[in-house]
Formats: C-alpha cells, structure tokens, sequence
C-alpha cells in the first residue's frame, strides 16, 4: 500500500488538480507543470499513473470477462445440442421397445385366440354328432385358453400400470401380505408332493412394513410363488422374511429345488415375454411376464432383485423393499 503525504492544497490549485483528473494521463502530462507546490505535483503525476494502471487492467478484464461469455455460450450451446441428441437417442429407443412389447403382446394375444377358435370349430362338429362328452371336453379346453387369455391380459395390464408413479404413502404389512399370498400354492403344492415352508424371522413387536402397496406386494408374492410352483417337481419351497443388515429394508427370499436357471440365460430372465429353453419345455403354457413383472413391481418401490440359479438344482430369488 502507498502512503501519501497530506498537504492543505490552494483553492486554485484544488481546481486543476480536478482538472486534471477529468483528461488522459498522457495528454495532461504537460499540465502538471502548472502546480507551484511540488509536492501536489508529484501527487498528481502519481494519481495519473495510477489511474492508467487500473484503467488498463479493467479493460484487460473486460476482455476476459467477454471471452469467458463466448465461451460460456458456446459450451451452453454445446451441452443443449448434446441433451437433445441423446433425448432423441433414448426416444428412439423407447419407440424401438414399445414396438417390440406390442408385437410381442400380440402374438401372446394371438396363440389362446386361435386355441380357441379351432376348439370352438370341434366343439360344434362334436354337438353335430351328438358326442356330448366330446363336446365337455372341448368346451373345458376353451375355459382353460380363456382363462389363459385373461391372465395375459390382467399382466398387461399391470405392466402398464407400472409405468405411473407409485402413491408414496402406501403401506404393507409384508407378514400378512406372505400369509394371504401362499393359501392357494399350498394346495397346489401339497398334490405334487411339495413342502412350502414360510420363516418369518421379524421382532415381535416390530410389524413387517414395507413402502409397497398391498397391491403390488400380492403380485410380487403371486407370481414368485406361481413360477416356483410351475418349476418344482419334487423337494420344497421356502419363503423367508427378515431385516437386512441395515436394518432399512426387508429382505424377502423365495427358494425352490426346482430345474433352475441355466447360467447363459439368467441375464435376460426378467425380459418381458422371455422364456428359457427349459422353461418352454417344462411349461409351455407360460407367458414370459411373471418375472417381468416382479422386477417392474420391487424397482418401483426402489427396491431390488437379484436370482441366484443352478440348472438342475433350483432358484433362489432375492428381494429388498424399503422399510416403513
């Protein structure tokens, strides 16, 4: 910091000392010769260079500052060119994917359709020959292709409903929700020789709420249950229901010894409509949107699945759902 020495300056020397200020430093040079106080004339030609200096720096600044704001355009322009390239990247893929579900949604839609249509053909032929256990028979396969339909459909259905956002506020008692969800696998699983076992490992006085609606936790709960009874032919079923590690999630297990998961095909076992070769064989009535759906039904409640699988030797599928 400079320090100046203060002197009580002339009125009329004051006046051109201000004058002075008002002119360039370079032009107003000879002026200062019209200060009798040397002092005030050293003061001033001080003040000049000063002013100079700074002058010179605001406008080096001003060149900056207007360099920097082309940039800042250019670089803003940049990044808005880039977001609307990939929005229409991910737009096309979108439309690429909607494409997809809904040929493949009509040929699921197609294959019960044409079931039906050729049962009824038989049906009327076997009425018109008046072969009236025939014609029972008949009628039953075309119940069953109905009623296949109206699952599709219900999945669907469900898939779509996933896209919507969530009601943030519901609530499910997990316990209850495993408890209403195996009374029919039960039966089905006690015809084929099958044990289902329920472990709940869960606090007393803790009730098991997750942030899943009742709804969502049903078919979640519903198609597990549902593929591990359709791939089990002997052994066991087991559903488990505890606190993760951290105690901020559920974590709800469904195992079975059923034909599991060949290695190469577990990547795309929650693919819509996607069904593994020994899935075909081993059930061809299914329609590759069980999985599907449980994934699009955990993640929307920011939960998780992961599968852990060996063919021939069963499934083991692994959920996390957010604590209430």
């Amino acid at each position: 910091m400079r320090l100046f020495k203060w002197h009580l300056v002339p009125k009329d020397e004051l006046q051109k000392l201000q004058a002075l200020s008002q002119h360039d430093p370079h032009a107003a040079a000879p002026e200062r010769s019209r200060f009798n106080n040397p002092d005030l004339a050293a003061l001033a030609s001080n003040y000049l260079h000063t002013r100079a200096v700074l002058q010179a720096e605001i406008r080096q600044l001003q060149t900056q500052l207007a360099q920097q704001s082309s940039n800042g355009i250019s670089s803003a322009a940049l990044a808005t060119e880039q977001a609307d390239a990939e929005a229409q990247r991910t737009a096309a893929r979108l439309e690429h994917m909607r494409s997809d579900f809904v040929a493949a949604a009509s040929h699921e839609l197609k294959t019960p359709l044409a079931g039906i249509e050729a049962l009824s053909d038989a049906l009327q032929m076997a009425l018109q020959d008046d072969n009236p256990q025939t014609a029972a028979t008949f009628a039953q396969h075309i119940t069953a292709e109905i009623d296949k339909m109206r699952r599709l459909t219900e999945s669907l259905l469900d898939l779509s409903r996933f896209d919507e956002n969530p009601d943030a506020d519901s609530i499910s008692n997990l316990q209850s929700s495993i408890e209403s969800a195996v009374i029919m696998p039960r039966r089905t699983a006690a015809t084929k020789n099958i044990e289902l076992a329920v472990h709940i490992d869960v606090p007393q006085t803790d009730a098991p709420l997750a942030k899943v609606s009742p709804t969502d936790a049903s078919i979640i709960l519903d198609n597990l249950l549902d593929n591990a009874l359709h791939y089990t032919d002997t052994g066991r079923i087991d559903v488990q229901l505890a606190l993760s590690s951290d105690e901020k999630s559920w974590l709800l297990v469904v195992r079975d010894t059923g034909i599991g998961v060949a290695e190469v095909d577990q990547h795309r076992i929650f693919d819509r409509f996607f069904r593994a070769e020994c899935a075909r064989n081993h059930n061809p009535a299914g329609s590759g949107l069980g999985l599907a759906l449980v994934k699009k039904a955990v993640e929307r409640w920011q939960g998780s699945i992961e599968l852990q699988s060996e063919q021939g030797r069963g499934s083991s599928f692994t959920l996390t759902l957010p604590r209430a």
